[in-house]
């Protein structure tokens, strides 16, 4: 099971907005020309220049089960073809012979972040632009709001500051948005998004979590 895929499977299930992707399995299509075969999906899914809404494309590397989470992207908003061509190679190379490569692209961030659907409430949290310095820890300036099931109320429980003075990352129309969203999760489900310049949400990471660590739903 790649957790990448199934979560980008089970987000089209679900029919909540993803940025559009395509996912290049060298290994198990064993092509007779490999560079034509990736130029293939990268021209399928296309390099994107829309500002405010998507640039360039990421490429993500998904591995059999808990290798997964060991597996390191190449690069946020790549937009050469040459230059996402070698990216590919050069994951498919490092990650063989188990190793999938999505190209996906890249949201024009204005700001992203997880949420985490738990028993009773619902996280979120958020940092201006693109998401790997929250999800990597490397930021300790963030935004967090919950959201108590019972009561159906949001309380921001931490805020970003800019020179000692909170700044909102969220706008009320955003809480909104993850609220109706998260309507159509069961407790335990982890989703990493972003929204990006002209406001549109998109989401591409979702993960089911049992006692702190990432299980399949199989069903």
């Amino acid at each position: 099971m790649y957790k990448k895929i199934w979560g980008l499977r089970q987000l089209e299930k679900l029919s909540f907005p993803y940025p559009p992707y395509e996912v290049i399995d060298i290994s198990g299509n064993n092509p007779v020309d490999i560079n034509e075969y990736v130029l293939k999906k990268i021209r399928q899914v296309g390099i994107p220049q829309i500002k405010g809404d998507r640039i360039g494309v990421t490429i993500r590397v998904s591995l059999p089960g808990t290798l997964d989470k060991f597996a390191k992207h190449g690069g946020l908003h790549v937009t050469e073809e040459k230059e996402v061509l070698k990216r590919v190679l050069d994951r498919y190379q490092r990650y063989k012979p188990d190793g999938k490569i999505v190209v996906q692209h890249t949201v024009d961030a204005r700001c992203s972040g997880t949420l985490l659907k738990e028993h009773g409430e619902i996280v979120v949290e958020t940092i201006f632009g693109d998401a790997p310095p929250l999800l990597e820890g490397e930021s300790v300036n963030y935004e967090t709001w919950i959201f108590q099931l019972r009561n159906r109320k949001w309380k921001k429980e931490k805020a970003y500051k800019s020179d000692d003075r909170e700044v909102s990352i969220l706008m009320p129309s955003d809480i909104h948005k993850f609220e109706e969203y998260a309507k159509f999760l069961v407790s335990n489900t982890y989703l990493e998004w972003s929204i990006s310049k002209s406001n549109k949400l998109y989401f591409y990471e979702y993960l089911k979590l049992k006692n702190g660590t990432d299980v399949f739903n199989l069903g």
